[in-house]
């Protein structure tokens, strides 16, 4: 005769990842003293938040145990006016189509927000730069050595009127990459050049929603190599001379 099981009020704690605090979602990692994190923390941490031990940089183990049980627990669809039924372990994949979700995840805290735009702002330091709703003209400055090493340039928010765009860019291994991603369920397509004495660099194309960020896969929406960009197309600065500036013609095509 098999046992009666109960659940008893603290059994959803269990299945919460000790970082963002929400449900996990497969796949579920563990560190080497059995403590869990969902996928989205542990690519974010270094080490286990509980007992403090390194997480491995290449494999952690994963927790099939709390997997398989995600995957069997089922909940109701979150936002308000859906009344579809989900698993635990796919509700993510639900919510990023339900057509009742007004809200996006921060790929930077993990948080679910409806005014990602404000939240990026207020919390995470991202500077807000408008633009006419057809576009107009944006620039990336800073020292000699800012683009010759590995750098993270400030990231940012170009909104073309009220349409906003997340603007991330870096110089990685004497490349110059700009990623974008719309907030936007519409879909964007957007147009960056630089010319400078009748030399153009140009990139035109459909921007990926910002859900998509995490995609591995995900390539640069624009990038050159750095020497280039030093020899034909940055100036100095008009009030520094010590800094560099690169300016990019940046428009809303249909």
């Amino acid at each position: 005769m098999k046992e009666a099981v109960s659940l008893n009020a603290s059994f959803k704690d269990t299945l919460e990842c000790p970082i963002c605090c929400e449900l996990f979602t497969p796949p579920v990692f563990l560190c080497s003293n059995g403590h869990s994190l969902c996928a989205f923390c542990k690519e974010r941490s270094r080490v286990c938040p509980i007992c403090r031990v390194d997480f491995p940089s290449a494999s952690a183990p994963r927790n099939t145990v709390v997997e398989e049980m995600l995957n069997h627990l089922s909940i109701k669809c979150k936002y308000e006016g859906c009344s579809e039924i989900i698993t635990v372990g796919k509700r993510h994949d639900h919510y990023r189509l339900c057509p009742f979700n007004n809200f996006i995840r921060c790929t930077v805290c993990g948080s679910y927000e409806e005014d990602l735009v404000r939240h990026l702002i207020d919390k995470h330091e991202y500077k807000e730069i408008s633009m006419d709703a057809k576009g107009g003209l944006r620039s990336f400055s800073g020292p000699y050595d800012s683009w010759t090493r590995d750098t993270e340039w400030p990231k940012g928010i170009w909104k073309f009127g009220t349409e906003a765009t997340v603007v991330h860019a870096k110089s990685c291994q004497e490349i110059f990459h700009v990623y974008l991603y719309r907030i936007s369920k519409e879909p964007l397509c957007i147009a960056l050049s630089i010319k400078v004495s009748g030399e153009t660099l140009s990139f035109r194309g459909r921007i990926p929603h910002i859900s998509e960020q995490q995609d591995k896969a995900s390539l640069p929406h624009f990038n050159c190599d750095v020497n280039m960009i030093l020899q034909n197309y940055v100036k100095v600065h008009e009030e520094d001379e010590e800094i560099l500036r690169l300016w990019v013609k940046v428009k809303k095509v249909s």
